[in-house]
C-alpha cells in the first residue's frame, strides 16, 4: 500500500466522517475511542496488505466523527435563539459593504455579541445609512429575523453606530489600491479590475455579474488559485535565474499579503497554502503529488473549521474544481486534439472544472452554463494581461492621479468595454445557459457517480520521460537549491 494512497484514503475518509456525523447525528460514545485505538494498533501490522485500505478508511471515518462531535460540543450558541426579539448586536464588519437594488446598505457582521452574548456565525445587516466600513466595530439595533445564504440571521432597517473607526492595516492597503483603480478608470471598469485582481465584487454592476454567471466566468472576479498562480508564476520567472532564494522569500510574502488583503476566504486560503507548498517543494528539488497535497490541505482546514465542508459553498466549489482539474484534465486532454497546445490546455482545464462543479452548482443554484467552454476559451488567455494592466492602472492612480486616466485609463477602459460587449453578445444566445427547477440530492449523487467513472473509461498511454521531466527529477544531493530551476509543471492552476 503506497504511502500516498494511505494519506489520500485517511484524509478523504476523515472528511466523509465529518459529513456523516453532521447529517446523521452520530453521537460520540466512549466505545468509539476504544475502537479507534484497536484499529490503530491493527494498522501497524496490516498497513501493507489489502485490508490496510479498509482499516485506514475506518480510522479516518472515526476521527471525522470524533472531530465533529468535539466541534458541536464547543460551538457557541446560535443568534437564532434571539429571533423575533429587538436586540443590540456588536460585531466587526466582514467584507465590503454594498448598496443593493433597493438602495439598502448591506453588510455582514462577524465576531458577534447579541445583547452581550457571544454567538456563532454571521449576521446580515440592511440599513439606509451607508457609513460603516470593512473592519470597523459597530453596534446595530433592530429586530433579529431568520436569514438566507451564508448568514442565518438578518436585521432589516437597522440603526447603526460605529464604535471603533480604526481599520486593520491590510484593509487600508486594499482600499488604497481600489481607490487608485477608481481614480484611473471609470466606475464599471474599475469594479471589474478590482474583481480580477483582489476578488472585490461589491461594486460590480448586477448586469455584469449576470453576464459572467451565464457564461460560467464568475470565477475570474473571485479570488482563486488561478489569480494567485499567475502572480507567483510571474515573480518566479523574474527571479528564477539570478536570485532564486530571494524570489522564494518574496513570493511567500506576496502569498501571505494576497491572502490577507483579499479577505482570507476559503478558496484563497486553500490556494495560498498549496501555492506555498509547491514553491517550497520545487525550490528543494522535490515533486509533490497534487492529490496528496490537496488532501492534506483539506484535512487541515476541516480540522480547524469543520463548518467549511458543511456550509461554505466557496470552499466546496474550490476543492471540487481543483479535484476535477487534477483527475479529469489529463483524461480529457488525451481525447482532445493535441495541437495547438494552448487550446488543448484551456479546454481540458475548463471542461474538467465544469464537470466537477456542475452537479453542486445545479443542486445549489439551479443553473448550468452551456457556453462556458467557449467563453473561457475566449477570455482566459487575456486574464494575465488584464491583471497586469489593472495593477499598473492602480499604481498610476495612487502616484499620479491627475493624469492617470488620460495616460493609461482611457485605453484600458476601451479594452474592458470591448470585452464586455463580446461577453454580453454571447450571454444573449438562447441556449447560453439552462435554468433548472429544484435538483434533488439523489440526482446530484447519480451525476457525480457518472463523473467518477470517467477516469476509469479513458485510458492515457504511459509516455517515456521527456528531457524536461528528466531535468525535474534532479539529484537533490548533487545540486544545491540555487542551481535548481522551477519546473514548468509547477505552473498549474492551484
Amino acid at each position: 500500500m503506497r504511502r500516498s494512497n494511505q494519506i489520500i484514503i485517511l484524509c478523504s475518509s476523515f472528511l466523509a466522517g465529518v459529513v456523516l456525523a453532521a447529517n446523521f447525528f452520530i453521537v460520540v460514545k466512549p466505545e468509539l475511542y476504544l475502537l479507534l485505538l484497536a484499529l490503530s494498533c491493527v494498522s501497524l501490522l496490516k498497513v501493507k496488505s489489502k485490508i490496510g485500505y479498509i482499516i485506514f478508511f475506518s480510522i479516518g471515518i472515526l476521527l471525522g466523527v470524533w472531530r465533529y462531535g468535539h466541534y458541536i460540543g464547543n460551538q457557541l450558541p446560535s443568534a437564532l435563539n434571539f429571533q423575533g426579539q429587538k436586540v443590540v448586536v456588536v460585531g466587526t464588519v466582514e467584507g465590503e459593504p454594498r448598496w443593493d437594488e433597493y438602495r439598502n446598505y448591506v453588510f455582514y457582521l462577524k465576531n458577534v455579541k447579541v445583547d452581550g452574548v457571544r454567538t456563532e456565525g454571521l449576521i446580515r445587516i440592511k440599513t439606509i445609512a451607508g457609513f460603516a466600513k470593512e473592519g470597523q466595530v459597530v453596534a446595530v439595533s433592530g429586530k433579529l429575523k431568520p436569514g438566507l445564504g451564508k448568514a442565518e440571521t438578518l436585521i432589516s432597517y437597522a440603526q447603526v453606530s460605529v464604535i471603533n473607526f480604526n481599520q486593520p492595516l491590510m484593509i487600508q492597503i486594499k482600499q488604497t489600491f481600489i481607490a487608485g483603480l477608481d481614480t484611473t478608470l471609470p466606475k464599471d471598469s474599475a469594479a471589474f479590475m478590482s474583481g480580477i485582481l483582489i476578488g472585490s465584487r461589491s461594486a460590480l454592476p448586477k448586469q455584469m455579474q449576470e453576464v459572467l454567471l451565464v457564461l460560467g466566468l464568475s470565477h475570474i472576479v473571485a479570488v482563486s488559485g488561478y489569480n494567485l498562480t499567475i502572480l507567483v508564476g510571474f515573480l518566479q520567472r523574474r527571479f528564477i535565474k539570478n536570485w532564486r532564494w530571494g524570489g522564494l522569500i518574496i513570493s511567500l510574502w506576496i502569498i501571505l499579503g494576497f491572502v490577507i488583503i483579499s479577505g482570507a476566504s476559503a478558496s484563497i486560503m486553500r490556494a495560498g497554502i498549496m501555492c506555498a507548498l509547491f514553491l517550497l517543494a520545487s525550490y528543494y528539488g522535490k515533486r509533490l503529488d497534487i492529490l496528496v497535497c490537496m488532501s492534506l490541505v483539506a484535512l487541515a482546514m476541516v480540522v480547524v473549521t469543520p463548518a467549511s465542508i458543511l456550509s461554505d459553498i466557496g470552499w466546496q466549489l474550490s476543492f471540487l474544481s481543483l479535484l476535477g482539474i487534477a483527475v479529469l484534465s489529463p483524461k480529457i486532454s488525451h481525447i482532445l486534439p493535441s495541437k495547438p497546445a494552448l487550446l488543448n490546455d484551456i479546454l481540458s482545464v475548463t471542461l474538467s472544472a465544469q464537470l466537477a462543479t456542475a452537479g453542486l452548482i445545479a443542486f445549489k443554484f439551479g443553473q448550468i452554463s452551456i457556453i462556458a467552454p467557449l467563453s473561457n476559451l475566449l477570455v482566459m488567455p487575456f486574464i494575465p494581461l488584464l491583471m497586469l494592466l489593472g495593477f499598473v492602472s492602480a499604481i498610476a492612480g495612487i502616484l499620479v492621479p491627475s493624469i492617470a486616466f488620460m495616460i493609461i485609463g482611457r485605453p484600458i477602459n476601451w479594452l474592458v468595454v470591448i470585452l464586455f460587449d463580446l461577453l454580453s453578445y454571447l450571454a444573449s444566445w438562447r441556449f447560453a445557459s439552462i435554468k433548472l427547477n429544484t435538483v434533488p440530492l439523489r440526482a446530484a449523487m447519480i451525476y457525480y457517480s457518472a463523473v467518477l467513472a470517467i477516469p476509469f473509461y479513458i485510458r492515457t498511454p504511459t509516455k517515456p520521460l521527456s528531457e524536461l521531466e528528466k531535468n525535474d527529477t534532479i539529484d537533490v544531493e548533487k545540486a544545491g537549491p540555487a542551481k535548481r530551476s522551477l519546473p514548468k509543471s509547477a505552473y498549474i492552476e492551484i
